[in-house]
């Protein structure tokens, strides 16, 4: 690219003649109009000039196409206005939200959210309406190209909605509150200072930086406003449920920690147990403070919480670690004060076998010589219990004994205190035999435990089988649909 042609294109951009040109350089109208035709040369110095008032560096002048070294310029210019915009509103937001009032935030983000329900519905309402409009254009083509085909629709549709609802949404959030925060200076206090030197007052005024949402009346409107009152009635309701929820959790505690003292014969379990109360009671009186405060529209003192909760988490965590040491100290006794013992017979037989489920078996090998097995049944007074056969299967049936309750929780009380743990409702049941005949029984026993999980499996694959079938031919009358 010439000289020549650089200058006119460069005197042009600015609005500039060729005489003002020439002023601006301090040479006549006829030396510029020679430069621009090529007919002479600028000396050094004015080349120079000319860089210097228009910006340009002498590579730029003399070998490169001004025209689109100014439009890189602008391109720059304006990727770096975009990036400076981005992150002055990524930053204005930031401020803005960190200044709101807590009902202000709550406000902020219940009209943002109706903001984003409306517009999935609206974005919902178009697309449903484009689906059935394709379908019907595309009605009778094959259904795997229509699949294809839908699919890239909704995908261009999606990327499309997303960008313009993306951009609907910021541009509301801008003019509802972006637009009106600003920074204002306000005068906080003004304070006199007396010279002793010169005996004279100055005022000096202190300006104090302070933000301020404006939020004029005449930019509100009174059906949103009317919205968030409800919106922010039912969140309180809604607060208030758990809140509910969180006062019998609290008397429960109270009740649980009055109780807690009657194991306190217990020690370090006792002592666990007395401090991990103490903390629920503390996390639960935080909870019910946070609940309360928020429904009446009253602050919370965020550090004594705060205090509360700490003391709460170190009570708990001692708490636990004592209790865990405390129940180190417990044993488990099979054995139950006035148990019942029923004793039964039963001739031994190659299939003979005890039902597997739900007690506890002890097989006691003795010198017998007869082809019978006994049965210890050992229940307590608050189980019923009894041992039935049925088709070469030992039985055992037991339920618990109504109207116990009561005596339970003495016993449990009792045996908690004495570091003992029991089973109050299952059944001990054992087995005295031969050898030989034990090791039938525990052999029958497994066999046909293994053959009901055999029965099990070839149910659950034939339901499996009839499900595949099903589906089989909801998958047919779909294609024949489609096709």
């Amino acid at each position: 690219m010439k000289l020549s042609e650089n200058l006119k294109n460069i005197r042009k951009e600015n609005n500039l003649s060729q005489e003002q040109l020439a002023e601006k350089l301090g040479v006549s109208r006829q030396a510029v109009s020679k430069w621009e035709s090529g007919q002479s040369y600028p000396e050094m110095d004015k080349v120079l000039l000319i860089c210097k008032l228009f910006n340009y560096n002498m590579d730029e002048l003399m070998n490169e196409n001004i025209k689109e070294v100014e439009e890189n310029k602008q391109s720059k210019n304006n990727i770096n206005k975009y990036i400076d915009d981005f992150f002055g509103f990524i930053t204005k937001t930031v401020d803005m939200i960190t200044s709101m009032s807590f009902k202000q935030k709550m406000k902020c983000l219940a009209e943002e959210a109706i903001t984003v329900i409306v517009l999935l519905c609206i974005f919902g309402i178009i697309g449903g309406i484009c689906s059935g409009i394709l379908s019907n254009i595309f009605y009778g083509i094959n259904s795997t190209a229509y699949r294809i085909i839908g699919n890239i629709l909704e995908t261009i549709y999606g990327v499309a909605a997303l960008v313009i609802g993306i951009t609907i949404f910021l541009h509301i959030f801008k003019i509802r509150y972006l637009d009106y925060y600003e920074f204002v200076r306000e005068d906080k206090k003004t304070e006199e200072i007396e010279k002793k030197s010169e005996q004279e007052k100055i005022v000096v005024e202190k300006k104090q930086e302070k933000i301020v949402i404006r939020d004029p009346e005449d930019s509100q409107s009174n059906f949103l406003t009317g919205i968030f009152k409800i919106i922010l009635i039912w969140i309180k309701i809604f607060v208030a449920f758990f809140g509910f929820f969180g006062v019998f959790t609290f008397i429960g505690l109270i009740v649980l920690f009055i109780l807690s003292f009657m194991f306190a014969k217990t020690g370090l379990m006792f002592c666990g147990a007395i401090l991990g109360i103490l903390a629920g009671l503390i996390i639960n009186f935080i909870f019910l403070e946070i609940v309360f405060n928020f429904i009446v529209n009253r602050k919370c003192k965020k550090t004594r919480i705060g205090i509360m909760l700490i003391v709460a988490l170190i009570l708990a965590g001692v708490g636990i670690g004592i209790g865990f040491i405390g129940v180190t100290e417990f044993k488990y006794n099979p054995t139950i004060e006035n148990e019942i013992v029923q004793n039964y017979e039963f001739e031994m037989t190659d299939n003979l076998s005890i039902n597997k489920w739900g007690e506890y078996i002890e097989y006691i090998t003795e010198e017998n010589n007869t082809n019978k097995i006994r049965i210890e049944l050992k229940s307590s007074k608050y189980t019923n219990a009894k041992i039935t056969q049925r088709n070469e299967t030992i039985y055992v049936h037991y339920e618990q004994n109504p109207g116990n309750s009561i005596e339970i929780l003495k016993q449990v009380m009792k045996d908690i205190n004495n570091k003992e743990i029991r089973d109050y409702y299952f059944p001990r049941v054992i087995v005295y035999g031969s050898k030989e005949n034990i090791d039938k029984l525990q052999e029958n026993r497994e066999k046909k435990y293994n053959q009901s999980l055999e029965v099990e499996l070839q149910e659950l694959k034939e339901e499996n089988y009839e499900l595949e079938r099903e589906n089989r031919k909801l998958r047919k009358q779909v294609y024949e649909i489609d096709g």
